[in-house]
């Protein structure tokens, strides 16, 4: 290539880029000039078709043309699609700071429509951090904006996220209540002209078999599973059918007829793999179930192979709780076959997820958000130059970055103090000791002692693990009325029954932690149902309170010790 070509192509790449560069400034002076805000809007969208980042500035441009003539609708459509652009991105602490701002100016011109779609990018937002109440608080908040301004077409909808939201809180009941209502509108029949009504009834129905099967009702789960699955196979929805499947499969799981599951999660595979959806989580799900059913005809290790399988493909967590129940079940193998090194191998990997899932994260601050930071220079560039202010944004970073530094050493230090005063057997708590108090009208000290004493041979016989342990229950084991218990436990023992029961569950809790190898390998949900707590949240609190500890903080280093030990050993 001669150098009249190379000075050619040049010249064609100046003139290229300085046409774009002039195309630009055109495009900036018509959004910021322009009275016809439609056509703005209309070219908007369609930049955002072809050229996201270049649709990112050009509606931040447009945001700041909103918020300078305090125009309420520009800065909804402005910071919906904002929002939108961050969540394609995955920036979802941006998509809710967006979101939240698009809701406040669709408020502000009292906009039902615009307030609702606000609301559900928020909400979608929280789903992908896994901030479920979050994210059912504004689908809560959007029921109420469809009645206020009388919005029918999103009940449906609306109920059936909220329903599928609830189900993953454990709020079964009210879930099956939203699928309920949400099968009654849709019934109308001015909802059978819909053209989602097929979509609508098939997540209804599947919502019914969810909710029946976690209610224990397996053979009315299976009902709804059918009747879906004949309905989904009907318009060849193969997203529904594969989901069907799974759901058929897992309730004969539950039912304990392992054979007929895997005929059904076999399917739900082979259209998984049909469609090329090697990390899809339905994938993941599919061959945690096959795995169970060869588990549960002692097929050990194609049990494990097929888990081995799953761990290695998988890219991403699509759903942390199935894969506690697949590293549970990995354990389990490895105990079956009397191999150590995989039973560690997933004890830890397990660990880490509880540890990601359970802990709280001290580096989760909300960032400055691109708008908030040239707001910020704008104000100020009249008085202090920009090299300053970057200085000083500098130097708050490393004061931040060092507070934050001093905050995780203190709490670590805190916690490994903590765990070392529990290993000893220190746990804070109230024991049981006689005390001086000032004497009780109608309860003698002779009686007292009767009663505690009974009591400390209840203890013996952890009467607190039963779920249904309550005050009157024990009060009926020694033989005494909850008045006088109530009264003793406050009095001697300078706790309510609720402190007293949740005391002895976790002294409970860390014993076996330290000496029962199995119970380290129990799921969270599985270690607070032993205990007899109803709700993971309950248990959680309870340890927090007791030790001063997160449960997953105390688990992590139990094993971490106990396989330093082995190493000793050894």
């Amino acid at each position: 290539m001669t150098r009249q070509h190379y000075i050619l192509i040049f010249s064609l790449f100046l003139c290229f880029h300085l046409y774009s560069f002039q195309q630009s400034e055109r495009d900036k002076n018509f959004i910021i000039n322009n009275k016809d805000t439609d056509s703005i809007e209309n070219f908007l969208v369609k930049t955002l078709s072809t050229n996201t980042i270049l649709a990112e500035s050009y509606y931040k441009l447009y945001l700041d043309r909103g918020i300078e003539n305090e125009n309420y609708s520009i800065q909804f459509f402005a910071n919906y699609y904002l929002g939108n652009i961050a969540y394609r991105n995955k920036k979802y602490d941006k998509t809710i700071h967006y979101g939240n701002n698009a809701i406040t100016s669709a408020e502000n011109i009292r906009n039902g429509n615009y307030i609702l779609s606000g609301l559900y990018l928020v909400a979608a937002a929280y789903q992908e951090k896994r901030d479920r109440k979050n994210s059912l608080n504004r689908y809560l908040r959007a029921q109420k904006i469809i009645e206020d301004y009388n919005l029918k077409n999103y009940q449906i909808y609306n109920l059936v996220s909220i329903g599928q939201i609830r189900i993953r809180l454990d709020q079964t009941q009210k879930a099956l209540t939203s699928f309920q209502k949400a099968f009654k509108l849709l019934q109308k029949p001015s909802k059978k002209s819909d053209t989602n009504y097929d979509v609508k009834y098939l997540s209804i129905i599947q919502g019914f078999g969810v909710c029946y099967y976690k209610l224990g009702n397996y053979d009315e789960a299976l009902k709804y599973d059918y009747q879906g699955l004949q309905y989904a196979e009907k318009l060849n929805l193969i997203a529904y059918i594969i989901d069907f499947n799974l759901n058929i499969g897992e309730a004969y799981i539950a039912k304990q007829k392992y054979l007929k599951a895997l005929s059904y999660l076999n399917i739900a595979k082979a259209d998984i793999i049909k469609l090329n959806k090697t990390n899809d989580p339905d994938l993941f799900t599919a061959n945690l179930h096959i795995a169970t059913c060869l588990y549960n005809q002692t097929e050990y290790s194609k049990a494990r192979d097929i888990l081995e399988q799953n761990f290695q493909h998988i890219k991403t967590n699509p759903e942390v709780e199935k894969i506690q129940e697949a590293h549970v079940l990995a354990i389990k193998c490895g105990e079956k076959l009397q191999d150590t090194s995989l039973q560690f191998k997933y004890t830890k990997a397990y660990n880490k997820i509880v540890d990601s899932l359970y802990q709280n994260d001290i580096n989760a601050q909300e960032k400055l958000y691109d708008r908030d930071l040239e707001s910020l220079e704008e104000k100020n560039k009249n008085l202090i130059s920009k090299n300053f202010l970057y200085a000083i944004g500098f130097l708050l970073a490393l004061v931040f970055a060092a507070v934050i530094l001093f905050y995780t050493i203190k709490t670590k230090k805190k916690n490994k103090s903590l765990f070392e005063e529990l290993q000893k057997g220190r746990i804070q708590e109230n024991v049981s000791k006689t005390l001086n108090v000032q004497k009780n009208e109608f309860i003698t000290d002779k009686k007292a002692n009767s009663l505690l004493e009974r009591l400390l041979d209840l203890e013996k016989t952890t009467f607190y693990l039963s779920p249904d342990c309550s005050l009157y229950t024990t009060a009926k084991d020694i033989e005494t009325n909850t008045t006088y218990l109530s009264k003793i436990i406050n009095e001697y023992k300078r706790q309510s029954f609720n402190d007293y029961i949740n005391e002895l569950r976790i002294k409970f809790c860390i014993e076996q932690l330290n000496t029962n190898h199995k119970f380290r390998s129990y799921t969270i949900k599985a270690i607070a149902g032993e205990l007899g707590y109803k709700s993971v949240n309950t248990f959680a609190s309870a340890f927090k309170k007791q030790t001063g500890l997160s449960h997953s903080y105390f688990i992590k280093k139990v094993i971490s010790n106990t396989y330093e030990s082995s190493k000793i050993d050894i």
